[in-house]
């Protein structure tokens, strides 16, 4: 019996491949090496959590960031963030948002040791930043682990609308595709003698505006059309029930994850009732 876990995401399009071949004389066998290869890929791919508890991790950090709470709390959740990250098999991920946590808890500490009129601006800032850190670091190892099959799948299954299911497939990837289309902006401006860097920002912060935001805001219009465009061509929004490729179920890791950030929330809970001082 087939396993559907080890198709490839592009096994359609191999599909079609195959026929046009055989409709060409050539034999159908030609993306065979192809499917092997996504096939070995995907054997040795991360491990990664169920999109449902990745989505109900991401509502409770959420409410950790914006309820009252202590420092504690905060640095409990960024650590739960970073397990998860590296039990995702993205440990140097991990390091890199545990170093840029500890630069941000280390500066709005500094702020509120030494308050006066020029760090004041800045404290309200800085705390935000710091207080939403958790979200950030845990949606973008979803982002990272998370297949779009496998999002939809999820949320069809919760039965959410099915706006709400496009709008947020599309969203997956928008994030990723517009890290690229900035790195390829700030190349172009490299190849021009323009390189990107703070130095080039203080000198000409006009010209630097107008060759860097100027065309990655025009691009990610035209991005957000096309991903929006292909997610309706693949059959996001058909009114039938969705199948997938993949076998969505909860394993122990997400029970145990869920079990430690429910844990979080529920010492926010105690500390806004007055239990926990």
């Amino acid at each position: 019996m087939a396993n559907f876990k080890d198709i490839p995401d592009f096994a359609p399009s191999a599909t079609l491949w195959s026929a046009e071949g055989a409709a060409a004389g050539a034999p159908a066998a030609s993306a065979a090496p192809a499917c092997a290869a996504a096939s070995a890929r995907r054997a040795g791919a991360r491990r990664r959590l169920d999109p449902r508890t990745s989505l109900a991790v991401l509502l409770m950090l959420n409410l950790i960031a914006f309820a009252p709470t202590k420092p504690w709390t905060e640095v409990a959740a960024v650590a739960l963030c970073a397990a998860t990250m590296i039990w995702c098999g993205r440990a140097s991920a991990a390091l890199r948002w545990l170093a840029a946590y500890a630069a941000v808890f280390g500066a709005s500490m500094a702020v509120a040791a030494f308050p006066n009129e020029v760090t004041a601006s800045f404290a309200a800032m800085i705390v935000v930043f710091r207080r939403v850190f958790c979200v950030g670091m845990f949606a973008s190892n979803m982002i990272a682990t998370t297949r779009v099959g496998e999002m939809a799948s999820a949320l069809q299954r919760a039965h959410v609308p099915r706006g709400g299911v496009v709008a947020l497939c599309v969203a997956l990837r928008f994030f990723p595709t517009m890290g690229k289309e900035f790195s390829s902006v700030a190349e172009a401006m490299k190849v021009r003698g323009m390189a990107l860097s703070p130095a080039t920002v203080l000198r000409h912060p006009a010209l630097t505006a107008e060759n860097l935001m100027v065309p990655v805001m025009s691009r990610l219009a035209i991005v957000a059309d096309e991903l929006s465009n292909a997610a309706i061509v693949r059959g996001i929004d058909s009114a039938a029930a969705r199948t997938s490729y993949y076998e969505l179920r909860f394993g122990p890791a997400d029970a145990l994850f869920a079990a430690l950030f429910g844990a979080v929330v529920a010492c926010v809970a105690l500390i806004k009732l007055g239990v926990i001082a």
